[in-house]
């Protein structure tokens, strides 16, 4: 079993980022911009988000036998590409019910995710708040055509506050290996940090940005002078997904970046089954080293319950 997870790890891996691709260039496309070989791309991009599909549904699957209610959620994706196939299935009430009890489901998986974690898992409570927040709001603006109006930037710094902490204190905070990995993840910032200093300094960049970057994420920005916040933002969430990955846990990377890649798409609602069941998945990656490893908080929460009545 956990030579499956790694191979379907590695073509996650490989998916999702062709898919974020595809995400990346889809808002460029409406934009009297061009850039070399955005056809291909385009092409690749496509591709990856059938693979991310496919292998998600895969992982979720395999995760199954540590946490039970990831298993409908794979099944779910798996068969999802074939219910095109079903005229206006998406216009059915019954799709409607479906996706409720679907994001059900999800909301469990986290839950049950968490109680059969250590104590460390508690650092991903802010990004556990993070995939609920959005989840309620891809429901709110498709069945209750509402808007949660809410600043999703400051979720997304307590979500990636909690995960670099984890990221510092996993396998030791100062170590040989700890150093290098501080110093060898510092690429991941330079991602997002020319945009950065481009959108700071040129008014016209920064309204062109203020366009693609909320698209490409999902993350609506009511104030948009909030945009070099996000990308500063991005730029440790990159250097953290790279950290965790080099510090020997590319689970909670991987896991980390769909969720940072899809939670936020939930928002506009779900016209792709995907950005309503990645999320929760993506959690569950991103916790995988933490399940029933050492002391669980389920035990935690069986000692608490057993102090209580002997007191009672």
């Amino acid at each position: 079993m956990l030579s499956y997870i790694k191979i379907f790890s590695i073509f996650l891996a490989i998916s999702s980022s062709l898919a974020f691709l595809f995400e990346f260039i889809f808002p460029i496309s409406y934009l009297p911009i061009t850039f070399p070989y955005e056809g291909l791309l385009s092409y690749l991009g496509t591709a990856g988000l059938y693979m991310e599909v496919v292998f998600l549904g895969l992982v979720a699957i395999v995760l199954s036998n540590k946490v039970r209610s990831l298993l409908p959620l794979g099944i779910a994706l798996l068969v999802s590409p074939s219910l095109n196939l079903i005229h206006n299935y998406s216009l059915s009430p019954y799709w409607s019910f479906v996706e409720i009890m679907l994001a059900l489901i999800g909301i469990a998986s986290l839950i049950e995710v968490t109680i059969k974690s250590n104590r460390r898992q508690l650092l991903f409570l802010p990004t556990l708040i993070m995939v609920m927040i959005t989840t309620y709001a891809g429901i709110d603006t498709v069945f209750l055509h509402g808007d949660l109006a809410i600043c999703y930037l400051f979720v997304l710094i307590a979500s990636l506050l909690g995960v670099v902490i984890y990221a510092m204190v996993y396998n030791k905070i100062i170590s040989k290996r700890a150093m290098m990995s501080y110093i060898a993840a510092i690429p991941g910032l330079f991602v997002f940090l020319p945009l950065y200093f481009l959108v700071v300094n040129n008014r016209f960049l920064e309204i062109i940005m203020n366009m693609v970057i909320p698209s490409a994420f999902g993350i609506v920005l009511y104030n948009p002078y909030n945009l070099p916040i996000l990308l500063l933002t991005l730029s440790i969430s990159v250097y953290t997904i790279l950290l965790l990955a080099i510090k020997g846990n590319g689970y909670a990377g991987l896991g980390y970046f769909i969720i940072l890649t899809t939670a936020f798409q939930a928002i506009t609602g779900f016209h792709l089954l995907l950005y309503l069941l990645a999320p929760f998945i993506g959690f569950s990656i991103l916790s995988y080293r933490e399940i029933d490893n050492e002391r669980t908080i389920m035990d935690d929460l069986k000692k608490l319950v057993q102090r209580l009545s002997l007191n009672t």
